[in-house]
C-alpha cells in the first residue's frame, strides 16, 4: 500500500516538474543599458522604470556601480522606459519594442535639471543584437496572410526559415504528419526497430 502510495506521488511530482518546464520555454526577451550624463559619467543608483500597459507589466530596477541596468524574462511588447535620478530631468522613451529572443540595448543620457522636466524618446534605432547570435522575428496576422502559400499550411512557412527542411512533401511520408522536417540537420526522433533514435 506504501509502495503504491510512493509511485502516485512520485508520478504527480514529475508532472509538475514536466509542465514547468515547458510553461518556461515560451519566447521571451530582454532589455540592457547603461546610464550617463552628457559628459559620458556613468549615473550609479538611478531609477530605471519598464512598464506595458497592455500586458500589465511594471518592473522597477536600480543602477549598479556601472551605471547598467537588465531586465531579464521580458515577454516581447511594446514598453515604456523611465529613467529618474534627484537632479536630473526625467527621462522617457515611449514605443520601446522588444521582439522575442532579441536581446535589446538602450542607454540613457540625462540632462541636469529638475525631475518635472521630461525628455522625450520617441524614434527607436533599429534594433541591434549584440549579446549573442540568436534571431527574433515578429510577423502580425496581416504579414502571415499576404505570404504566398499554398493552401495557409504553417510548415510551409516554417520552411521559408534558413537551415529548416520540411519533409513532408515527399510520397513516401504520411501527408497527415506535418511534424517531419530537420532544422539544421537535427531531425525529430523517430522510431527504429522498436526504440526511438535521432536519425539521420
Amino acid at each position: 500500500m506504501e509502495w503504491r502510495l510512493y509511485k502516485t506521488h512520485l508520478v504527480v511530482v514529475l508532472m509538475f516538474i514536466v509542465a514547468a518546464s515547458a510553461w518556461a520555454q515560451t519566447g521571451t526577451t530582454s532589455l540592457h543599458g547603461s546610464v550617463a550624463d552628457k559628459t559620458g559619467a556613468v549615473i550609479v543608483g538611478a531609477k530605471v522604470s519598464l512598464s506595458n500597459a497592455q500586458q500589465g507589466l511594471h518592473r522597477e530596477t536600480i543602477t549598479n556601480a556601472a551605471g547598467e541596468y537588465d531586465f531579464l524574462a521580458l515577454p516581447p511588447g511594446n514598453y515604456v522606459l523611465v529613467v529618474e535620478m534627484t537632479g536630473f530631468r526625467r527621462y522617457e522613451q515611449k514605443n520601446l519594442q522588444l521582439l522575442v529572443n532579441l536581446p535589446t540595448t538602450s542607454n540613457a543620457l540625462l540632462e541636469i535639471g529638475t525631475s518635472s522636466e521630461t525628455i522625450e524618446v520617441s524614434a527607436q534605432a533599429e534594433a541591434l543584437n549584440a549579446t549573442d547570435a540568436s534571431i527574433g522575428n515578429a510577423f502580425n496576422e496581416n504579414q502571415v496572410k499576404e505570404l504566398p502559400l499554398e493552401g495557409r499550411n504553417v510548415p510551409d512557412l516554417l520552411s521559408l526559415q534558413p537551415g529548416v527542411a520540411y519533409t513532408n512533401n515527399r510520397p513516401d511520408v504520411p501527408t497527415w504528419d506535418t511534424r517531419n522536417g530537420a532544422v539544421n540537420g537535427a531531425q525529430r526522433p523517430k522510431q527504429r526497430h522498436g526504440r526511438r533514435c535521432w536519425c539521420q
